[in-house]
C-alpha cells in the first residue's frame, strides 16, 4: 500500500446471524450479507482463503466505536466481579464474517503466534528462576522470587490484550447506527471487484 494507492472506504451491507446462542440479548450478532470476493480485503492480493474474523464494537446503540485500546484498558476479567464486569467490557455488536484472506495476512498471523509466545515464556522467567533457587538454595530472596514472579504472570495476562490490541486488530471499521452495515477500510483492488459485483 503506497500513498499512490491509498485505502478506500467501503460499505458492506449486514444482515443477522447466530454466532453465540447463548449471547446476551442485548449483543447484535451480524454477518456481512452476501459472500466476499477472493480478494484479500486488506492487501488486495488474490485470496488463498477464508479467514474467520470477528469485529467488535461497543458503546450505546446508535454510536458504537470498534473494540480497541481503550476498552481493553479498562477491562477486567469476566469471572471477577460477573455481571457488573460483563455489563461494562462486553463488546455489544459482533460481525463475523470468513473474510479473503491472502498469504501476507497467513504470514502476520503466523508472527502473532510466535511473538504471543515469546510474550508469555518470558513472563514466566522469575517464577522458573525462584522455583530453581528454592530447589537448590532455599532462601527468603528465592521465596520472594516466586511470589513475584507470580504476580509477573497475572500482570502479563492481563496486560497481555492491550499490549498485543494492534496485532489483534485485523480491520479498521466503523459500524452504521442502525447496525445495518459496516464501513470498512480496504485496498482498491478489492473495492473494484466488489463494485463490479463480477462472478466470484
Amino acid at each position: 500500500m503506497t500513498t499512490s494507492n491509498p485505502r478506500v472506504d467501503l460499505v458492506l451491507p449486514l444482515r443477522p446471524h447466530v454466532l453465540d446462542p447463548n449471547g446476551e440479548d442485548r449483543q447484535l450478532q451480524l454477518t456481512v450479507a452476501g459472500p466476499l470476493p477472493p480478494v484479500c480485503l486488506v492487501h488486495g492480493r488474490p485470496a488463498t482463503g477464508p479467514k474467520n474474523q470477528l469485529l467488535k464494537f461497543w458503546g450505546k446503540p446508535g454510536a458504537y466505536r470498534q473494540e480497541g485500546f481503550g476498552r481493553r484498558l479498562f477491562e477486567l476479567p469476566k469471572g471477577a466481579l460477573g455481571r457488573i464486569v460483563a455489563e461494562c467490557n462486553e463488546p455489544l455488536a459482533i460481525i463475523g464474517a470468513q473474510w479473503p484472506e491472502c498469504e501476507q495476512c497467513a504470514v502476520r498471523a503466523d508472527t502473532r503466534v510466535r511473538v504471543l509466545i515469546a510474550y508469555y515464556m518470558s513472563s514466566l522467567l522469575p517464577l522458573f528462576v525462584g522455583v530453581g533457587l528454592m530447589a537448590t538454595i532455599p532462601s527468603a530472596f528465592a521465596w520472594i522470587l516466586c511470589a513475584a514472579g507470580i504476580g509477573v504472570i497475572v500482570l502479563a495476562v492481563l496486560a497481555g490484550s492491550v499490549v498485543f490490541v494492534r496485532l489483534d486488530r485485523y480491520l479498521v471499521a466503523s459500524l452504521a447506527p442502525d447496525a445495518s452495515s459496516v464501513t470498512v477500510s480496504a485496498h482498491p483492488d478489492f473495492a473494484r471487484v466488489w463494485a463490479g459485483r463480477v462472478e466470484w
